[in-house]
């Protein structure tokens, strides 16, 4: 038996044209926030995505895994989204170096194959941070905020996602709610980590508190809006 040696090369697959091959991007710093991928994809974003209508824009934080739907995390705040009937209220978008993503395209290149470690992050980075990704969080509000009926976040208080996020929402005078949990309690921290074994900063985004906390506001704003 002759087995075919290409069945499947995952182009369609691509937001953006790879070139030669599918790099992964990996680093810290202005050329990771800038590389030519992120720009070429957010350009197109702009150009051709259409979200849906008539949905709550819910802003997430981006993972260490990926895509991000199969990463711990975001599966925790999805099968909460999914238990209280939510799941179909919100259209889910990622704040990331790599730009704003939404859902649909978190298995397509070149959003699937790059990381940035926070641990290498200076002041410095993290300002730059701050101010690519409020400019890009402009920009896609400009472009498609009529297509939403409100708008939430659920990020930590402290990440600089929160911080550009902020700075965009203030720029274009819109109410945008943080429905994460101000306090959790470190029993609860300590939980979802494995007694510490695993470190990162957004577990506090899948404690019991917190995603009770995403829940009630949420809620809460579907009621308003009428959805």
């Amino acid at each position: 038996m002759v087995c075919p040696r290409r069945v499947w090369t995952g182009k369609e697959l691509d937001w953006v044209e790879p070139g030669e091959c599918r790099e992964y991007i990996r680093g810290v710093g202005l050329d990771y926030l800038i590389h030519p991928a992120f720009e070429k994809g957010f350009s197109k974003l702009l150009t051709s995505y259409e979200p849906p209508r008539g949905k709550i824009l819910l802003f997430l934080p981006c993972s260490y895994g990926k895509p991000y739907s199969q990463s711990f995390i975001h599966y925790m705040i999805r099968r909460t989204l999914w238990k209280n009937g939510l799941i179909d209220k919100v259209h889910e978008v990622m704040l990331t170096n790599a730009g704003v993503v939404p859902r649909e395209l978190d298995e397509h290149w070149p959003y699937a194959a790059y990381d940035w470690n926070p641990i290498y992050e200076t002041p410095e980075i993290r300002e730059c941070y701050r101010r690519v990704l409020a400019d890009r969080i402009t920009a896609y509000l400009e472009t498609f905020k009529s297509y939403y009926r409100g708008f939430a976040a659920y990020l930590r208080w402290d990440s600089d996602s929160w911080a550009a996020l902020r700075v965009a929402a203030e720029r274009l005078g819109i109410r945008i709610e943080n429905f994460a949990a101000r306090t959790v309690p470190n029993e609860e921290v300590r939980e979802v980590s494995l007694g510490g074994l695993y470190q990162d900063a957004d577990l506090v985004l899948v404690t019991r508190s917190s995603l009770a906390s995403l829940v009630q506001g949420l809620k809460k704003l579907v009621k308003e809006l009428g959805l």
